[in-house]
């Protein structure tokens, strides 16, 4: 069980910032059609707090996507980092 609610995108009730924010990430995770999922728990958290959620989105994209590196330059800096930081996952 989750220690904060979970945001339904879905919920008119919801905050609206947060259900647009949410609609967003939700509509970009269901145009890769390798992934089984379209909503992210940890973002679903996020959105109770919609300016930091952005914040937290915005990072993400200038940070995993809007750089100089290639994919595979990515994925080398990642598994870096892992093994710098001993996660084995």
């Amino acid at each position: 069980m989750a220690r904060l609610p979970l945001v339904d995108p879905d919920d008119p009730d919801a905050d609206p910032k947060a259900r647009q924010l949410l609609g967003l990430v939700r509509a970009g995770l269901s145009a890769n059609e390798s992934l089984p999922w379209t909503d992210i728990n940890v973002y679903r958290a996020m959105a109770n707090h919609p300016e930091v959620f952005e914040a937290l989105l915005t990072f993400g994209a200038r940070a995993y996507q809007g750089n100089s590196l290639t994919p595979a330059e990515r994925e080398l800096a990642y598994l870096g980092a892992s093994v710098a930081n001993q996660c084995h996952y």
